[in-house]
């Protein structure tokens, strides 16, 4: 336990590890854009993309300086907010640069959490439906203070991980069309589509990638779609700001379930 603590205070920032991803792919010709980008046009197919997604859980900042890395590099990405993490300025930058910038939900876990609710046995259909109806109206919110969103995207809360039930189950037989939203990130029907599908990971996994090979390594050999995501709090670090989040996940541990 010490020894993580350690490892989190005293870790560097990795952003220039994540400028040479972006640069290796760009050098083995892909294309590297966001979701959105990728999902609306039948140009890519048969190309080799890298897609970046980015869930902004909480480092705002960082999320802003991947932007700023990928600006500079000349491609585009999606970025999923949650309300805790919602930076109104920096958000507008990034979407008036052409980038997807949409909401990172967590509607199931704050609904549980309300209603005391901490175990799966608890809950009942009309809950469900009232966690969905909640998330209509997170969309529509969203939507009136920022812009149009087209894909949305669930965050995996302490309250999910206690219950387990991931956010994304309140959409099971929901028809999003009707409100101009293409899917949610996790709907399975969408992850198929990738040929390799990575997430990074944190510290406490010794920065491991998760689910496929490195990014590196799938680039290198050539998969025709990588979908590749990141969290900025793994990239971003800073002494104060490393501290921060050791804050943070004690308090999401202990206090927030």
């Amino acid at each position: 336990m010490i020894r993580s603590v350690v490892k989190k205070i005293t870790q560097s920032s990795r952003l220039d590890e994540y400028r040479s991803i972006i640069e290796l792919a760009l050098q083995q010709g892909y294309i590297v854009t966001s979701l959105l980008d990728w999902y609306e046009h039948d140009f890519y197919t048969g190309k080799k993309v890298l897609i970046l997604r980015h869930d902004v859980d909480y480092d705002a900042q960082g999320a802003f300086r991947m932007y700023e890395i990928e600006k500079s590099l000349g491609v585009k990405s999606t970025f999923y907010y949650r309300w805790y993490t919602v930076h109104p300025y920096t958000m507008a930058k990034i979407h008036s640069d052409g980038f997807e910038v949409s909401l990172h939900f967590e509607t199931l876990a704050t609904y549980c959490r309300n209603k005391k609710i901490t175990q799966a046995s608890q809950l009942t259909e009309t809950h469900y439906e009232e966690a969905y109806q909640n998330l209509l109206n997170e969309i529509d919110t969203f939507e009136k203070e920022f812009w149009k969103i087209k894909t949305i995207c669930s965050h995996g809360d302490q309250r999910n991980r206690l219950i387990g039930i991931p956010n994304h189950v309140i959409l099971q037989g929901k028809d999003l069309s009707r409100l101009g939203i293409y899917f949610e990130t996790y709907d399975e029907p969408i992850k198929s589509l990738f040929d390799t599908y990575i997430s990074d990971s944190s510290i406490k996994a010794n920065h491991a990638w998760r689910y496929g090979v490195p990014p590196e390594h799938a680039i290198q050999n050539g998969n025709a779609s990588i979908c590749l995501l990141t969290h900025p709090q793994h990239w971003n670090y800073h002494f104060s700001r490393n501290i921060k989040k050791v804050m943070i996940d004690t308090y999401e541990h202990f206090f927030r379930r």
